[in-house]
């Protein structure tokens, strides 16, 4: 058996990147194949090698249909879901898996919200499945109710924010403020350039749905980006970039996030966050769910108070006229 990576692991077994390039490792000669596509060519590798009728051939075909469609950071995820899964049923025939199987990989995994995670990844491929005439019965994994996790409800204050926010570098500094200000998610946070600022405000299109949207100026936002278009390297494409002037990637970003929290702690500090946190502050302290909403490109307003509105919901005490008595009162 092979060294477990140490980087990378969400790569397909025998693909490798070297000098930025990714490469497939032939078995039985074991010579590498460059992958001009990317994943995309692994996949074809092994549309046509594996036997058709397996999950794992499913699932490079679900790569080479589907998934090259998706979000990166869908992608990633799918890949590690993947990998969990495929000792258990890449072997194993779509039209095989029974709900039994699904419940059973569900409670050996623990019971945790990853192997939830991974079973809903099963069934997206199942769905696939279903689609293209793989299998003709129902997804095995509907009807299972398997318990979710409630949303994440941690809530950044003021003091939370600002302490971490002094201790950042200006990069991940101005990052938190675009999160705040704008409501701004990271993987969009990432790649703004400048051609994104406009008279109107900042304009992007959301990474998911690839919905345009302007986050109009104010005193504070225009503040922010002044500030930011004055930290090095001057001439940049990136607004949020490294000390090339390059974008940072995910890894990157949240590798910077990590170093900054393990510095927050090593001071004193013990209120630990995650970056996405910050806008759900952003929604918690809009006025109105749909500004909320707006801010955070929700389409579905029920998505934002249900996740991302994390302060306790008020409601004024019921006020009872006085009837000649003195109700509550001694």
């Amino acid at each position: 058996m092979g060294r477990t990576r140490q980087v990378n692991r969400h790569y397909p077994p025998r693909v490798y990147e070297r000098r930025g390039k990714l490469y497939y490792v032939e078995p039985g000669t074991e010579k590498w194949l460059p992958l001009e596509d990317g994943l995309v060519t692994w996949a074809k590798i092994v549309k046509s090698a594996e036997s058709s009728e397996t999950m794992t051939a499913l699932w490079a075909h679900y790569q080479l249909d589907e998934l090259v469609g998706k979000a990166a950071k869908t992608r990633k995820n799918r890949h590690q879901e993947w990998k969990a899964l495929e000792p258990t049923f890449g072997h194993m025939r779509p039209k095989d898996i029974e709900p039994h199987h699904v419940w059973r990989y569900w409670k050996t995994r623990g019971g945790i919200e990853q192997g939830s995670k991974e079973v809903r990844c099963l069934s997206a491929l199942l769905t696939f499945a279903k689609r293209t005439g793989a299998i003709s019965h129902p997804n095995p994994c509907f009807g299972l109710q398997l318990p979710r996790t409630p949303p994440r409800q941690h809530y950044v204050t003021d003091a939370a924010f600002l302490f971490v926010r002094e201790r950042a570098q200006p990069m991940v500094g101005y990052a938190m403020d675009l999160a705040y200000v704008a409501g701004i998610d990271e993987g969009t946070i990432r790649v703004l350039e400048r051609r994104n600022l406009t008279k109107e405000g900042i304009e992007f299109a959301r990474g998911k749905t690839g919905k345009k949207q302007i986050i109009e100026w104010n005193d504070e936002l225009e503040a922010i980006v002044a500030g930011l278009l004055r930290e090095r390297p001057q001439v940049r494409r990136f607004l949020i970039c490294n000390r090339k002037g390059h974008a940072y990637t995910a890894n990157g970003f949240q590798s910077q996030w990590q170093r900054l929290m393990r510095k927050c702690k090593a001071a004193g500090f013990t209120d630990h966050f995650h970056f996405h946190d910050i806008r759900g502050k952003s929604a918690s302290e809009a006025d109105t769910d749909q500004e909320a909403a707006d801010r955070l490109g929700h389409g579905d307003v029920k998505l934002t108070r249900r996740v991302y509105r994390r302060l306790p919901q008020r409601a004024k005490a019921l006020r009872i006229l006085d009837k000649g008595g003195n109700f509550g009162r001694e």
